[in-house]
Protein backbone atom coordinates (compact mmCIF):
# COMPACT_ATOMS: atom_id res chain seq x y z
CA UNK A 1 0.00 0.00 0.00
CA UNK A 2 1.12 3.56 -0.64
CA UNK A 3 2.35 5.36 2.42
CA UNK A 4 -0.09 8.23 1.73
CA UNK A 5 -3.01 5.89 2.39
CA UNK A 6 -1.63 4.71 5.68
CA UNK A 7 -2.09 8.06 7.39
CA UNK A 8 -5.85 8.30 6.86
CA UNK A 9 -8.05 8.08 9.95
CA UNK A 10 -9.92 4.98 8.81
CA UNK A 11 -7.93 2.41 6.84
CA UNK A 12 -9.46 -1.03 6.31
CA UNK A 13 -7.55 -4.29 5.92
CA UNK A 14 -9.81 -7.16 4.91
CA UNK A 15 -8.76 -10.74 5.45
CA UNK A 16 -10.45 -13.14 3.00
CA UNK A 17 -11.36 -16.55 4.37
CA UNK A 18 -9.42 -18.39 1.65
CA UNK A 19 -6.23 -16.32 1.81
CA UNK A 20 -2.89 -18.11 1.85
CA UNK A 21 0.15 -16.68 3.58
CA UNK A 22 2.97 -16.29 1.07
CA UNK A 23 6.24 -14.39 1.08
CA UNK A 24 5.79 -10.80 -0.11
CA UNK A 25 2.05 -10.46 0.52
CA UNK A 26 0.76 -7.13 1.80
CA UNK A 27 -0.94 -6.75 5.19
CA UNK A 28 -4.42 -6.70 3.69
CA UNK A 29 -3.87 -10.10 2.03
CA UNK A 30 -3.10 -12.13 5.11
CA UNK A 31 -5.52 -14.37 6.96
CA UNK A 32 -5.03 -14.80 10.69
CA UNK A 33 -4.28 -18.26 11.99
CA UNK A 34 -6.39 -19.80 14.73
CA UNK A 35 -4.77 -20.64 18.02
CA UNK A 36 -5.34 -22.21 21.38
CA UNK A 37 -6.05 -20.28 24.53
CA UNK A 38 -2.92 -18.99 26.23
CA UNK A 39 -2.79 -18.35 29.95
CA UNK A 40 -2.22 -14.74 30.97
CA UNK A 41 -3.07 -12.02 33.42
CA UNK A 42 -6.78 -11.62 34.09
CA UNK A 43 -7.68 -8.00 33.47
CA UNK A 44 -11.37 -8.38 34.32
CA UNK A 45 -12.20 -11.25 36.66
CA UNK A 46 -15.60 -12.93 36.27
CA UNK A 47 -16.89 -16.50 36.30
CA UNK A 48 -17.64 -18.23 33.02
CA UNK A 49 -19.01 -21.64 32.08
CA UNK A 50 -16.33 -24.35 31.95
CA UNK A 51 -16.37 -24.71 28.17
CA UNK A 52 -13.24 -25.06 26.01
CA UNK A 53 -12.34 -21.90 24.08
CA UNK A 54 -11.02 -21.37 20.55
CA UNK A 55 -9.66 -18.39 18.65
CA UNK A 56 -12.18 -17.16 16.05
CA UNK A 57 -10.12 -14.23 14.76
CA UNK A 58 -9.75 -15.93 11.36
CA UNK A 59 -13.54 -15.60 10.87
CA UNK A 60 -13.48 -11.81 11.10
CA UNK A 61 -12.69 -8.80 8.94
CA UNK A 62 -10.11 -6.65 10.73
CA UNK A 63 -9.95 -2.87 10.44
CA UNK A 64 -7.24 -0.67 11.96
CA UNK A 65 -7.68 3.06 12.49
CA UNK A 66 -4.11 3.56 11.17
CA UNK A 67 -0.85 1.65 10.87
CA UNK A 68 2.73 2.23 9.82
CA UNK A 69 3.96 0.37 6.71
CA UNK A 70 4.90 -3.20 7.66
CA UNK A 71 3.21 -2.97 11.07
CA UNK A 72 -0.43 -3.70 10.23
CA UNK A 73 -2.81 -6.65 10.48
CA UNK A 74 -0.19 -9.18 9.38
CA UNK A 75 2.03 -8.25 12.33
CA UNK A 76 -0.86 -7.95 14.80
CA UNK A 77 -2.17 -11.45 14.06
CA UNK A 78 1.18 -13.16 13.67
CA UNK A 79 1.98 -16.00 16.07
CA UNK A 80 5.30 -14.25 16.78
CA UNK A 81 5.24 -11.68 19.57
CA UNK A 82 8.36 -10.12 18.05
CA UNK A 83 6.02 -8.49 15.52
CA UNK A 84 3.50 -5.80 16.43
CA UNK A 85 0.90 -3.37 15.16
CA UNK A 86 2.03 0.25 15.36
CA UNK A 87 -0.49 3.05 14.93
CA UNK A 88 0.26 6.25 13.02
CA UNK A 89 -2.03 9.05 14.25
CA UNK A 90 -3.30 10.80 17.39
CA UNK A 91 -5.21 8.78 19.99
CA UNK A 92 -7.54 7.03 20.37
CA UNK A 93 -6.40 4.08 18.25
CA UNK A 94 -8.94 1.47 17.19
CA UNK A 95 -8.99 -2.19 16.21
CA UNK A 96 -12.38 -3.17 14.74
CA UNK A 97 -13.21 -6.88 14.52
CA UNK A 98 -16.28 -7.46 12.33
CA UNK A 99 -18.00 -10.86 12.00
CA UNK A 100 -20.47 -11.89 9.28
CA UNK A 101 -22.76 -13.38 11.93
CA UNK A 102 -23.32 -12.74 15.62
CA UNK A 103 -20.76 -14.61 17.67
CA UNK A 104 -20.25 -15.45 21.33
CA UNK A 105 -17.06 -14.05 22.82
CA UNK A 106 -15.73 -15.19 26.18
CA UNK A 107 -12.61 -13.05 26.32
CA UNK A 108 -10.07 -11.04 24.39
CA UNK A 109 -6.39 -11.77 24.89
CA UNK A 110 -3.82 -9.13 24.04
CA UNK A 111 -0.03 -9.38 24.17
CA UNK A 112 1.75 -6.29 25.51
CA UNK A 113 5.37 -5.80 26.54
CA UNK A 114 6.22 -2.70 28.51
CA UNK A 115 9.86 -3.78 28.85
CA UNK A 116 10.38 -3.56 25.09
CA UNK A 117 7.83 -0.91 24.11
CA UNK A 118 7.76 1.53 27.07
CA UNK A 119 5.82 4.64 25.96
CA UNK A 120 4.19 2.67 23.10
CA UNK A 121 2.46 0.41 25.65
CA UNK A 122 -1.27 1.05 26.31
CA UNK A 123 -2.13 2.19 29.82
CA UNK A 124 -5.90 2.53 29.31
CA UNK A 125 -8.10 0.61 26.90
CA UNK A 126 -11.81 0.20 26.27
CA UNK A 127 -13.91 -2.49 24.59
CA UNK A 128 -17.05 -1.61 22.63
CA UNK A 129 -19.56 -3.96 20.98
CA UNK A 130 -22.71 -3.88 18.87
CA UNK A 131 -24.39 -5.11 15.71
CA UNK A 132 -22.68 -2.34 13.71
CA UNK A 133 -21.07 1.07 13.99
CA UNK A 134 -24.44 2.73 14.65
CA UNK A 135 -25.01 1.03 18.01
CA UNK A 136 -21.54 0.48 19.46
CA UNK A 137 -21.61 0.72 23.26
CA UNK A 138 -18.90 0.44 25.88
CA UNK A 139 -18.59 -3.00 27.45
CA UNK A 140 -15.68 -2.22 29.74
CA UNK A 141 -12.67 0.02 30.24
CA UNK A 142 -9.58 -0.81 32.22
CA UNK A 143 -6.19 0.51 33.20
CA UNK A 144 -2.93 -1.38 32.74
CA UNK A 145 0.21 -0.93 34.82
CA UNK A 146 3.37 -1.77 32.86
CA UNK A 147 1.92 -5.03 31.42
CA UNK A 148 4.17 -7.81 30.12
CA UNK A 149 2.71 -10.91 28.43
CA UNK A 150 -0.79 -12.02 27.51
CA UNK A 151 -3.49 -9.86 29.09
CA UNK A 152 -6.70 -11.79 29.71
CA UNK A 153 -9.76 -9.53 29.28
CA UNK A 154 -12.83 -11.44 30.43
CA UNK A 155 -16.21 -10.48 28.93
CA UNK A 156 -18.25 -12.78 31.16
CA UNK A 157 -20.14 -9.86 32.70
CA UNK A 158 -21.41 -8.71 29.28
CA UNK A 159 -24.06 -11.42 28.80
CA UNK A 160 -26.54 -13.38 30.88
CA UNK A 161 -24.89 -16.70 30.01
CA UNK A 162 -21.33 -15.43 30.52
CA UNK A 163 -20.53 -14.43 26.93
CA UNK A 164 -20.61 -11.23 24.91
CA UNK A 165 -22.78 -11.63 21.78
CA UNK A 166 -22.02 -9.21 18.96
CA UNK A 167 -21.31 -8.74 15.26
CA UNK A 168 -18.73 -5.99 15.82
CA UNK A 169 -16.14 -5.53 18.56
CA UNK A 170 -13.93 -2.46 18.85
CA UNK A 171 -10.80 -2.39 20.99
CA UNK A 172 -9.69 1.19 21.64
CA UNK A 173 -6.36 2.38 23.04
CA UNK A 174 -7.20 5.54 24.97
CA UNK A 175 -3.87 6.28 26.66
CA UNK A 176 -0.27 5.07 26.64
CA UNK A 177 2.34 4.90 29.35
CA UNK A 178 4.54 8.00 29.69
CA UNK A 179 1.98 9.94 27.61
CA UNK A 180 3.14 8.17 24.46
CA UNK A 181 1.23 8.86 21.23
CA UNK A 182 1.46 5.75 19.03
CA UNK A 183 0.87 2.26 20.35
CA UNK A 184 2.29 -1.25 20.01
CA UNK A 185 0.16 -4.39 20.36
CA UNK A 186 2.08 -7.62 19.75
CA UNK A 187 -0.79 -10.07 19.48
CA UNK A 188 -4.53 -10.43 19.88
CA UNK A 189 -6.91 -13.38 20.14
CA UNK A 190 -10.72 -13.44 20.18
CA UNK A 191 -11.81 -16.48 22.19
CA UNK A 192 -15.21 -18.08 21.74
CA UNK A 193 -16.75 -21.17 23.40
CA UNK A 194 -15.91 -24.32 21.45
CA UNK A 195 -19.13 -26.21 22.00
CA UNK A 196 -18.29 -28.95 19.52
CA UNK A 197 -15.19 -29.82 21.51
CA UNK A 198 -17.41 -30.45 24.50
CA UNK A 199 -20.15 -32.29 22.58
CA UNK A 200 -22.74 -29.73 23.62
CA UNK A 201 -25.85 -28.95 21.60
CA UNK A 202 -27.56 -25.57 21.29
CA UNK A 203 -29.46 -26.13 24.54
CA UNK A 204 -26.23 -26.71 26.43
CA UNK A 205 -26.92 -30.42 27.03
CA UNK A 206 -24.39 -33.13 26.11
CA UNK A 207 -25.52 -36.19 24.11
CA UNK A 208 -24.61 -39.31 26.09
CA UNK A 209 -26.90 -42.09 24.89
CA UNK A 210 -26.36 -44.13 21.72
CA UNK A 211 -29.88 -43.24 20.53
CA UNK A 212 -29.25 -39.50 20.73
CA UNK A 213 -25.79 -39.76 19.19
CA UNK A 214 -27.20 -41.69 16.22
CA UNK A 215 -29.34 -38.65 15.30
CA UNK A 216 -26.86 -35.93 16.17
CA UNK A 217 -25.77 -35.37 12.54
CA UNK A 218 -27.52 -35.09 9.18
CA UNK A 219 -26.51 -37.59 6.51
Amino acid sequence: MDSEMLTSSEVEEQIPSDAVVEEGQEDDEIQSSGGEQTDGTTAHASEQPAIPLRDIGNQATWKLSTWKPGFGVHALLSESTDLYWQSDAPQPHHIDIHFAKRVEIAKIMMYLDYRRDESYTPSKIAVYAGSGYHDLHEVLSLGLEEPVGWIDISLAHAGKDGFLKAFLVRLSVLQNHQTGKDTHIRGIKILSPDRQANDIDDDGLPFNSVAFLAHSTIR
